[in-house]
């Protein structure tokens, strides 16, 4: 694929052009993510007894299937902790009792892919104040992209980038 060529000057002013606190959507996100690295949260969910964590399955095309410790992507001028309330509302549907953190940072970096391949993740503890709604739970045989699950130990099939947050979870 050959890249075309832009005048600095108009790509400058289209970006300033824009309002980055309502969000770029995916094309752009994905664009700028080949020139810089992205700045996330990685939440290693505890259960209330501290004993199991929660992992959420994903099955997409830049990561492929495997458990996935929930997290996201900040957004500009948006605050770490309430990017960790978003992940927690967005991905499984519930709230925190308790964050602690960032309790680390890990760097995802993926020097096979050419965007979203480069990461600076801040991690953090959450206990919840219950369980995510029943209905998404993964059940055997039947998991689906979204759904989520207690584990006492990191399972084998952890997403390959989150491997270090392997020492977080067998905690």
């Amino acid at each position: 694929m050959t890249k075309k060529t832009l005048p600095i000057d108009s790509v400058c002013q289209a970006l300033d052009a824009m309002e980055g606190m309502s969000g770029i959507g995916k094309n752009l996100f994905e664009s700028i993510s080949s020139l810089t690295p992205a700045v996330s949260v990685e939440l290693i969910i505890k259960s209330q007894d501290q004993q199991s964590n929660l992992l959420t399955w994903r099955d997409d095309e830049l990561y492929g299937p495997g458990w996935h410790v929930p997290g996201g992507v900040v957004r500009f001028k948006e605050t770490l902790s309430s990017r960790v309330d978003k992940v927690l509302k967005k991905e499984i549907a519930a709230s925190a009792s308790k964050i602690d953190g960032p309790i680390g940072f890990h760097e995802i970096f993926n020097d096979q892919r050419d965007k979203r391949g480069h990461f600076i993740c801040f991690v953090y503890k959450v206990t919840l104040s219950e369980d995510p709604p029943i209905e998404t739970r993964a059940e055997d045989g039947a998991i689906v992209d979204g759904n989520w699950r207690w584990f006492t130990n990191c399972p084998d099939n952890l997403i390959k980038n989150q491997r270090p947050l392997v020492k977080y979870i067998n905690a």
